[in-house]
């Protein structure tokens, strides 16, 4: 039995699915629920980070799930890298990220799979997300950029009976429920930590693309999204993430020439008109967050320009792992 940081691993599953938790209890349950109930089975790990509630002891009730304690959050980025190198070294052919907020439908994987058997050419997959609150209402069909490199879920808000979005190709998956070949990453590498949260799955889908994996969407593939509980949608901490990270993912993939214009137009319009707006809507918490923001993203963007300009192709912390 081979060994990873120490901790002997369990027998070789095909697939692994890692669930990144923070003061998750509450949503747990059900997540869990859903994903012993899939009808391919898959290894279950739950990385959790610092988690203060009663975590470990929800994930104790669900036999076969692993708990990894990570003893501080380390954001989901950096969390889901330690669940997905788990996972490579102990020969998974796929790994999925499923969020503790998702409850997916049994057949979830199972249509992922036939997806990827059908279409090699695709190496991460992604289904149908409706809100759980309203599942008559389509929270994402995967991933589209704007010309300013912004990230949008796809379908967002659609009624379900409206929805005529083909399986196929998309720009890219959500990081919210995917399934990754395993071949992705170990040839373009895991996220990147310093996204910390959001925007890292936009990355890691548009450096697969760049090396020919294509980001799928499948429909068949469902569940029920409880869009922003894990973090908080609308808050201020989740809107500097956003605008933060943007900035980030767009100096690494757009060309440099418009990273060069956009990057100073939109950290003004952050520093001098976003953040006055929320402070005349009595929302100071929010100017401050785009306050924070404009200066880290200018930063995030120099870092990653610099980073390319230097032909280093994988962030730190964000390496393949080597096959076994």
């Amino acid at each position: 039995m081979s060994l990873v940081d120490g901790t002997p691993l369990a027998v070789q599953h095909d697939t692994w699915i890692v669930v990144v938790n923070w003061n998750g209890a509450h949503l747990l349950p059900a997540c869990l629920a859903s994903l012993s109930r899939l009808s391919t089975p898959a290894k279950v790990v739950v990385v959790d980070n610092g988690s203060k509630d009663a975590s470990e002891k929800t994930v104790a009730a669900f036999p076969g799930v692993d708990f990894l304690p990570q003893g501080a959050n380390l954001g989901f980025a950096a969390a889901s890298n330690v669940g997905m190198r788990r996972a490579l070294e102990a020969g998974a052919r796929f790994v999925g990220l499923v969020n503790p907020d998702v409850v997916l439908e049994p057949d979830w994987l199972r249509h992922l799979l036939a997806a990827a058997e059908a279409h090699p050419e695709a190496g991460i997959l992604g289904g149908l997300l409706l809100f759980a609150d309203d599942p008559a209402r389509v929270n994402s069909t995967g991933l589209v950029l704007d010309a300013l490199g912004r990230a949008f879920d796809r379908d967002f808000g659609r009624p379900l009976s409206e929805l005529d979005t083909p399986d196929g190709p998309v720009a890219g998956a959500t990081g919210g429920a995917l399934l990754y070949r395993a071949e992705v990453l170990r040839r373009v590498g895991l996220f990147d930590p310093a996204y910390f949260a959001y925007y890292e799955d936009v990355d890691l889908s548009l450096r697969a693309a760049a090396q020919g994996f294509r980001a799928h969407y499948v429909s068949a593939a469902r569940g029920l999204h409880g869009y922003g509980k894990s973090f908080g949608a609308g808050s201020p901490a989740q809107r500097f993430l956003l605008a933060r990270n943007h900035m980030r993912a767009m100096a690494t993939h757009l060309p440099v020439w418009k990273v060069l214009l956009f990057a100073p137009v939109l950290t003004l319009l952050r520093a001098l008109v976003k953040a006055p707006l929320e402070l005349a809507r009595g929302r100071p918490a929010h100017a401050q967050a785009h306050l924070r923001a404009a200066l880290a993203g200018g930063v995030a963007a120099l870092q990653a320009l610099s980073r390319r300009l230097a032909s280093r192709p994988f962030p730190p912390g964000a390496e393949p792992v080597p096959g076994r």
